[in-house]
């Protein structure tokens, strides 16, 4: 998510847990743990060489999080983690979302811990959508897979409007601190060591990096893998990209790579841009986002091939839409993703909509939200790739030598084979060629999730000649121009 917008990130939580502890007597150790999702219900809401962290998909609340605890005695939380931000902070219980609405991923109270240490009042972080959080910077121990996290420089939101507890994992110079000053320069010298550089600097992993994985989209969890990467949960060979100059502050402070294609797959290929200067295009892989931002001509073909009706400013398309085996295809330097279409269609239920949009009107049966929009309507100058596109992508994040190694998600794995990356200037290129001769392969019961990754059975029409959606939900949303009073909220 960031800083300067976004969805609202909803908080819906958690979770019958079973831990589980998987190695092999060889060197990288990890540490999972196994979750499963259970919505909160609506009235809730008015080292070694590397650490795995179990990431809870809430799925059609749009976020992944991750428990933690915090001080002494342990608090426990649960965090989002967030790729487009850098920041780690918590509501406190007295903050104005806690005490007005609820703060369904939990809160934390520096009074009641004794590692707690008073470092200054700066803290400010700021979301177009989901309001603002300012307060406190301290430090604090933060214990998440077996191992802590000593002193730990973190926000307190004292005065939060936001719903969420956010784990920022990306550069440093993203932080809030250092983003921008009254006139307009950024504050580098408050730059500070945000997580990911603290496991670093206490010996829990040797670089600055860590791997995703999201897994289907009908899984209950995906994790997040600091200081390695799981050969197992990927397809083919990772493809290294740079890490691109943010087109917004001009400096590499965000984990930007180009995309050099975008088109639907029915069987072959069919191009959605007639312009040639239209890619490569930047785009950020951002946790912090459900869906994903394409430019405006590229959009308006997906919407005509696939029947996708804009009201408000808010893709619609028949529900049924999820079930086709058509997808949209983003292409990089050497790579290709597919994204299956019933990873970008979203059911949103009646809290969804009450939270996000501010009205407790529903959508006509068989109508869902398409997770594409236009940059025109996200108004953010770069492509966004959210959660719907990261589900289908394996992506590891090499912060010190600002690299992005990206390959096609393999679901639901039945083992797993931890590479780690070393300090030094290698990075993944030099973890991969290390592999090939030697793996070290985690042994033991893996967490995994319930999606199967399978393909759901045609029953939707669309061919690279550009028929249209067929069915119920299609002709139900020419009802929608009709509707009158459904605030919307705003796609960034």
């Amino acid at each position: 998510m960031k800083l300067i917008g976004g969805w609202n990130a909803l908080c819906f939580l958690a979770l019958g847990m079973m831990s589980v502890v998987f190695a092999s007597s060889a060197s990288p150790k990890a540490v999972g743990i196994q979750f499963k999702r259970k919505r909160a219900p609506p009235g809730a809401l008015s080292r070694r060489s590397n650490v795995d962290v179990p990431l809870l998909n809430t799925q059609n609340s749009f976020i992944y999080v991750a428990n933690v605890s915090v001080g002494m005695p342990p608090q426990n939380v649960s965090m989002q983690i967030d790729t487009g931000s850098s920041d780690f902070w918590i509501n406190t219980p007295d903050s104005v979302q806690c005490t007005q609405r609820s703060c369904p991923l939990g809160t934390y109270s520096v009074n009641a811990s004794t590692t707690s240490k008073y470092l200054n009042s700066n803290f400010l972080a700021t979301y177009a959508v989901d309001g603002k959080a300012t307060g406190d910077f301290i430090t604090e121990d933060v214990s998440f897979a077996g191992v802590t996290i000593k002193g730990l420089e973190m926000g307190v939101g004292y005065n939060s409007t936001c719903l969420v507890n956010m784990w920022g994992i990306s550069y440093p110079a993203a932080e809030a601190v250092v983003a921008f000053n009254l006139n307009g320069t950024y504050n580098t010298a408050a730059m500070y060591n945000n997580s990911v550089l603290q496991m670093v600097s206490q010996g829990l992993i040797q670089s600055p990096a860590y791997s995703l994985w999201m897994n289907d989209v009908a899984a209950s969890a995906g994790s997040i893998l600091f200081g390695a990467f799981d050969t197992a949960k990927f397809q083919g060979s990772l493809q290294v990209l740079p890490v691109e100059t943010s087109p917004l502050s001009g400096r590499l402070d965000t984990l930007i790579v180009n995309v050099t294609s975008v088109s639907l797959s029915t069987g072959g290929g069919v191009p959605l841009s007639d312009r040639a200067t239209e890619f490569p295009q930047p785009a950020m892989l951002d946790t912090g986002t459900p869906t994903i931002t394409v430019p405006t001509d590229v959009f308006t073909n997906i919407a005509s091939q696939l029947n996708v009706t804009v009201v408000q400013g808010i893709p619609l398309c028949d529900c049924g839409l999820a079930n086709s085996t058509t997808t949209v295809d983003f292409g990089f330097a050497g790579l290709n993703i597919s994204i299956p279409l019933k990873s970008i269609v979203q059911t949103p239920t009646t809290v969804d909509l009450e939270l996000f949009a501010h009205t407790s009107q529903q959508l006509p049966p068989g109508v869902c939200v398409f997770g594409i929009s236009s940059l025109e309507t996200a108004n953010i100058g770069v492509m966004l790739l959210g959660d719907s596109f990261l589900r289908s992508a394996y992506v590891v994040y090499d912060l010190a030598n600002n690299k992005i190694g990206m390959a096609a998600t393999n679901f639901n794995p039945t083992g797993s084979s931890i590479v780690e990356i070393a300090a030094g200037s290698g990075g993944i290129a030099a973890a991969l060629s290390a592999s090939a001769s030697s793996s070290p392969t985690a042994s033991g019961p893996i967490p995994s999730a319930t999606g199967t990754g399978s393909s759901a059975p045609v029953s939707t029409t669309i061919t690279a000649g550009g028929s249209r959606v067929r069915g119920e939900g299609a002709q139900l949303l020419m009802l929608l121009g009709a509707l009158t009073g459904l605030a919307f909220w705003a796609m960034w």
